[in-house]
């Protein structure tokens, strides 16, 4: 009788156990993506590209670097939704966003000095995602505004240009069927 009662207890326990196992492991490649996804998002940014800061005045340049970094700061903070419950990212993310903070309110004093807390800021991140990316986790390590830069290249000669400024290749013109 006992045996009766025990196999489908064992059988409970070991389904539940299997249960959690593969939520916590989706929920892992979940938040392995989004911080992927964070990663590069930081890497194409280039606003943190890196360059020897120098006074300036603060002014249209100075705008749109404040305006990237809030943008960066809301991407943190949506990432930051994307964590699991008791993530070891989460200290690292608030730390990220906390330094965003810091360029905000550092650059809102002074914003002549933009270009230095830029390099700070990115000297922070860079940091962090060191720490995201030290193994234990799925994450792909690239430097903060590390991207190469794509030089644009300009419209070619080649295609016929049409009324409203569309183009279309040279050669045959094409017909309904």
């Amino acid at each position: 009788m006992e045996w009766n009662v025990l196999w489908p207890v064992l059988g409970v326990l070991v389904g539940f156990g299997a249960g959690w196992l593969a939520k916590r492991s989706l929920d892992r490649r979940h938040e392995s993506r989004a911080l992927n996804e964070l990663v590069t998002y930081l890497h194409l940014k280039r606003t943190l590209a890196p360059i020897d800061p120098q006074p300036a005045q603060g002014g249209p340049m100075e705008a749109r670097h404040r305006s990237a970094v809030q943008d960066l700061r809301e991407n943190v903070m949506e990432t930051l939704a994307h964590l699991t419950p008791g993530s070891g990212a989460t200290e690292v993310m608030m730390r990220m966003s906390a330094a965003s903070n810091r360029y905000l309110r550092d650059v809102a004093a002074d914003p002549g000095s933009y270009q230095f807390a830029l390099m700070e800021l990115r000297r922070n991140l860079d940091e962090d995602l060191r720490i995201l990316t030290d193994g234990r986790r799925d994450v792909r390590y690239l430097s903060p505004g590390g991207a190469p830069v794509r030089k644009r290249t300009p419209p070619s000669s080649s295609g016929i240009r049409r009324p409203g400024g569309t183009t279309r290749p040279s050669g045959r013109a094409r017909t309904r069927r």
